[in-house]
Order: C-alpha cells, then structure tokens, then sequence
C-alpha cells in the first residue's frame, strides 16, 4: 500500500491547534469562531484559486479569522492571539511514531500544504520534525491552492517521480480526492470515524484510523 515517498498535509493531518494556547483566549465562542473560521480558510482559498487570484494561508487566515470573529461579536483584539494558534501547533499523538517508523523503513517523507513556509517550518521545527521529513512544499511556490494539480505536481517534478510512486496522507476528504485524482496513491486518515463522502467512495483510496496503520 505504501510507496518508498510518503508525503503528508500538514494541519489536521500531522498538526493539531494546541489547545492550551486556545486556553488562554478568554471569550465564550471561541470553538465556533475557529469552526468558522476553518470553514472560511477552505472557501476563499478555492474562491481564489477559481477567480485566477492569491493571497497567501496567512492572509487566507486573518480573513477568516476576522469574518469569525465579528460573526460572533468578539473584539477585534482577539485577532492576534487566534492568528498565534496557526504559528503554533502540537502534533497529533500517532505522528512521532509513524514519521520514526517510516525513516527506518527507508522512506523519503514530506510535507505539501497549503500553509506557508514560515507556518510549516514554525510547526516542524517547535515539534523537532525536522529529522523526519525531507521535503517541504508550500503552495506559495505556485500560487494556487489545493486541489489544483499544479500544487501536487509541485511533488512529482521536484522528486522526479511519476504520480503513481508517491503516497500522498491527508485527513481531508477533498484533499485526498484532488490528489487521487492527479494519480497520488492516496490514504485517507479518518481519526473521528466521520462519514466518508461519495467523492472519495473508490476502491483505491485507502481508509485508515490512525497514522499507526500505516506502519
């Protein structure tokens, strides 16, 4: 099931928001301004990528955030400290072992997000990811967000490899049907046990409940 390049997104997948900094954001609607604002990030980005116009994640991200946070009356300097969630984040429990497990295997693993570089390397370095993966693409490269194919041929042509020689890892649906469509052995990581949607109801998709699974 796994090739010899397995290359992951980032946020939901490998990083989590750390909900300790969450914490400390004193204002009752918090959760439902970062529900929001997820829902918001994913919307303009492929508005964006469908009027032919870019902003990067992190003003994709203060958009959304901002739009949260007046949707739910909360004060403006909030922003900030919402914003410091994104620089910020933990990794899930089954990634350390399954990044550690892939590298004895011999894999070259890597990172494709439609994050920036500088959200990326905050992430991979607060959690010593580094040793881990060997490759970090941003979508700031191209320009254009996932599930455009040129985000995911950022991969191929770098590596020099054909789609099918590359496991691609995400916990979103509409990530991993963009990428299985551009020909990406794909895994979905289904941690919460959600409803799988007709878009990635093919044989070919692999469905696992944890990173663990895939080692």
């Amino acid at each position: 099931m796994i090739t010899s390049t397995v290359i992951f997104d980032a946020f939901g997948t490998l990083f989590n928001l750390d909900t300790a900094l969450l914490n400390n954001i004193d204002h009752p609607k918090k959760n439902d301004i970062l529900q929001y604002t997820r829902e918001k990030q994913l919307s303009y980005t492929w508005l964006f990528s469908l009027m032919d116009t870019y902003e990067s994640f992190s003003e994709v991200t203060y958009r959304a955030l901002t739009d949260g946070i007046k949707k739910y009356n909360a004060p403006l300097s909030l922003l900030d400290d919402f914003a410091s969630l994104y620089m910020q984040p933990v990794v899930f429990d089954d990634v350390r072992t399954c990044l550690n497990q892939l590298k004895k295997e011999g894999k070259q693993t890597g990172i494709l997000s439609n994050g920036t570089k500088e959200m990326l390397t905050s992430g991979i370095e607060l959690n010593g990811l580094s040793h881990n993966l060997d490759h970090v693409f941003s979508v700031e490269d191209v320009k254009i967000f996932k599930p455009h194919k040129s985000v995911y041929g950022m991969v191929t042509e770098k590596l020099e490899k054909e789609p099918s020689e590359i496991t691609f890892v995400s916990s979103n649906q509409w990530d991993v049907a963009g990428a299985h469509h551009f020909g990406f052995n794909t895994v979905w990581v289904n941690r919460s046990g959600i409803f799988k949607e007709s878009i990635i109801d093919d044989e070919k998709i692999h469905e696992v409940g944890s990173l663990d699974e895939l080692t």
